[in-house]
This record gives structure tokens, sequence and C-alpha cells, in this order.
């Protein structure tokens, strides 16, 4: 039995007072709550009872919950977090990669620089470094300018903090006085283009979604 649009309209205030506005997730969403609805009516329930059996199913998947690859200050609803965690999880190991290997490898084979060397990597480093901080700096501004949700920019929410490991890695220098790689900083480097790296894929992510529902 399909559900009239008025009893649309309905599940979708349902989802409105639950301020899920993903745009990525709610018409899937969406269509699991009709379809949960629907398949409770074939079975002689009203629609009222329907609905009310099927919200006290759903509930649980809208309250906010939090995940250990984002931290504990970034909550969202179950069902994006669910998804987000999926998403990212891939990208969770590079950036841990990112930072251990290069700690590991100039820590087990150190390797000398001359002074002219070193200058031309600082330099190298430093203006990279600033083009990639303003790059993330232009993702955030645009995300927090635009009021579309999806996934993506939960997930880029959780990642500017990160930045700070490019910021603390160039601030202090790679090199030590002798002209050695510091692995310590080094890693935070490297960790640190791993983050804008990060961004820049679930920011590319996010236009997608955005145009793929044209919403301006």
């Amino acid at each position: 039995m399909e559900l009239t649009k008025n009893q649309i309209h309905k599940v979708e205030q349902y989802l409105k007072h639950k301020n899920f506005d993903f745009v990525d997730l709610k018409i899937e969403v969406l269509d699991h709550i009709i379809s949960d609805i629907e398949m409770k009516m074939s079975k002689s329930f009203s629609f009222e009872n329907a609905f009310k059996m099927t919200v006290l199913k759903w509930n649980k998947h809208f309250k906010e919950t939090s995940s250990f690859f984002f931290g504990m200050m970034y909550s969202n609803s179950k069902i994006v977090v669910k998804k987000a965690v999926k998403l990212f999880k891939p990208f969770y190991f590079l950036y841990l990669l990112a930072y251990i290997l290069p700690a590991a490898f100039f820590k087990l084979f150190p390797i000398s620089f001359s002074a002219s060397t070193v200058d031309f990597i600082n330099g190298f480093l430093h203006s990279f470094s600033i083009v990639m901080i303003a790059y993330v700096c232009f993702i955030y501004i645009k995300t927090r300018m635009s009021k579309i949700k999806t996934t993506y920019r939960f997930i880029l929410s959780t990642q500017y903090f990160g930045l700070i490991l490019l910021i603390m890695g160039v601030s202090v220098g790679v090199f030590n006085e002798d002209g050695l790689l510091n692995p310590v900083f080094t890693g935070f480097v490297c960790g640190g283009y791993a983050v804008v790296y990060i961004c820049h894929y679930f920011y590319k992510k996010h236009i997608e979604e955005v145009q793929k529902y044209k919403i301006q």
C-alpha cells in the first residue's frame, strides 16, 4: 500500500523535527521509513499506528553519538556517524602512516644535508605549507558559508584541527642544528600534508553531492 502525499509529508516533518537534513542520506532514509510504514500497513495496521511503530524503531538511529575515529568532541546522529566512519576509516590509517613511516624511517636512518640544501628545503616547505594552509582555510570558509549538510562536510569539520601538525612542524623546523632531519617534526609535516589531502578529498565529495542534488 503506497502512502499518500499527506502521509509522506508527515514522514518528512518527522525528519525535519529530528534536524536530519543531510542531503546525501535524507532521500535514502526517507525511502526506508516509508517502506517500513507501507509494510506494516500491508499487514492491516492503520497509517497512524504504522507510523508510530516505525518512529519507535528509527528514533535510536537519530540519537547523538561519537566515534573513536573522530574524537568525543565531534558527534552527530548515529546514521551520519556510521556512514562517516565507513568513508573515513581508510583515510585514518593513511593519516597515521603519513606520520609514523617518515618518523620511523628518519629515526632509523638519519640523513644529513648541507647548509645550502637545508635552506632550500626549508624555503620550499615554508612556501608550500603556506599555500596548503591557505587552501584548507578556503575550504573551511566555503563550507561554513554554506548551510548544506552532507556526511562529507561532517567529516571535514573533524579534520581542520589536524592542520596544527603542519603548522607546528614548519614553525619548529624539520632540521636540527647538524642538518639532520628531525624524525618527530618531519612526521608532523607529513601528517599535516595528509590532513590537507583528506580535506581536499572530502571537500570535492561534498561539492559533488551538492551538485548531484542541484542545490544552490
